[in-house]
């Protein structure tokens, strides 16, 4: 059996979106993939424990992934995304079964998405007694979840009808059903994005912290507009004349996959603070290191000297005079002030180059070194210390 592709003004009839849409979906799936690993990873990173918020995004991830995949099989067998004269009964059966499959797998993987937004909220603001509200909308979620769940597995009663024309049953009208399903979406899109910025109102926080906060309503004003263009598909696929759901219904379904990527991605990009600030401090303190000069070293025990010791640039020999009192605590003296008779002077003797050695191949010449990796330099450092033959020392 063959089918007819309905003629208007304005069709192309071997048009065929089936590519545009394998290219959205291997971009935006790459897209989530790689931001959920570096969540997991800036968690691991960070010593961050691995909440509900993580665990949530996981399951929306795995889920709007095998969307994407049962997307991509449409378009490659099922001749998703061109005209139905391409096609015929058995491939339409095929593509009916996959349209049933996506609209049970949209409701709980947008809804996870959200979930481990609120519960990342639920992290950021435990220290306050009025999360409540986020309760009440993650509770809002979980219903409509379930409602559009169990309405889309029993869209036709018997459940075989959705796909079988030949079996007699009683259907709702689903792209009617696809509408209003992605308009209580956007409601429920704006209510959780507008959490942050209730807290940020009746919390007192720093302009630094209200800014950071904001940005996720920001970010997640980007998916809110991603809805609206899939309704706005959803409802043209309405308007047009004929039969011909393969191609009607290409497009929404192309931004139903860039939707719940979307929603992967940002939900994931709050949580990749901690690793951002956790490896520029680091950067910078390996920075200022590297570029330190000249150290000052006043009096102290000989252990708070090792300590203290830092390689010079260059080759440079310096002369200290230090002190430590007999019963190894540390005396307090301004320089050049008289010592207690308590206290022995050692004279110690410090220089440092820089050389290229591999690591663990001292120099030549070289003993008692200690050896230092500074930004791929090996500084060596020859301390020598010398005092008085008759000196009673301790260590």
């Amino acid at each position: 059996m063959s089918f007819t592709t309905p003629v208007y003004p304005g069709i192309d009839l071997d048009g065929n979106q089936g590519s545009q849409m394998n290219a959205v979906a291997i971009v935006f799936t790459t897209l989530s993939f790689l931001t959920l690993a570096l969540r997991l990873f800036s968690r691991l990173r960070t010593q961050v424990p691995i909440g509900m918020d993580d665990w949530l995004i996981v399951v929306a991830a795995v889920l709007s992934w095998g969307y994407t995949a049962t997307v991509i099989f449409e378009v490659v067998h099922n001749h998703h995304g061109q005209h139905i004269g391409k096609s015929d009964a058995y491939h339409l059966k095929e593509f009916n079964k996959g349209l049933y499959g996506l609209a049970i797998v949209y409701p709980p993987a947008l809804t996870f998405s959200k979930l481990s937004l609120l519960a990342l909220y639920w992290r950021i603001f435990r220290v306050t007694n009025r999360r409540r509200p986020l309760q009440i909308v993650a509770i809002l979620n979980i219903c409509w979840m379930v409602a559009a769940f169990l309405v889309g597995i029993f869209s036709c009663i018997p459940i075989q009808g959705f796909w079988d024309t030949t079996i007699k049953s009683k259907c709702i009208q689903y792209p009617q059903f696809f509408t209003s399903n992605e308009s209580f979406t956007i409601i429920l899109d704006l209510v959780v994005l507008l959490m942050p910025v209730y807290f940020v109102s009746t919390l007192q926080q720093s302009l630094s912290q209200r800014v950071s906060i904001s940005s996720t309503f920001l970010l997640g004003l980007v998916v809110t507009v991603v809805s609206a263009v899939r309704l706005w598909q959803l409802v043209l696929a309405q308007r047009k004349p004929g039969f011909d759901p393969t191609f009607n219904e290409a497009p929404a379904t192309l931004w139903a996959i860039i939707e719940l990527n979307l929603w992967v991605l940002i939900t994931s990009i709050p949580s990749l603070r901690p690793l951002v600030t956790k490896l520029l401090r680091e950067r910078h303190e390996s920075h200022r290191a590297s570029r330190s000069k000249s150290y000052t070293y006043g009096s102290g025990s000989m252990k708070s000297l090792r300590k203290r010791l830092w390689p010079w640039n260059g080759h440079s020999s310096t002369q200290l005079n230090v002190h430590s009192p007999l019963n190894g605590q540390d005396t307090a003296g301004a320089p050049g002030a008289d010592l207690s008779p308590s206290v022995h002077h050692y004279n110690v003797q410090v220089s440092a180059s820089r050389n290229w050695s591999p690591l663990g191949i001292p120099e030549e010449g070289k003993h008692s070194m200690q050896l230092q990796e500074l930004g791929g330099i090996r500084v060596d450092r020859d301390i020598q210390v010398s005092q008085p033959e008759n000196a009673y020392h301790r260590i």
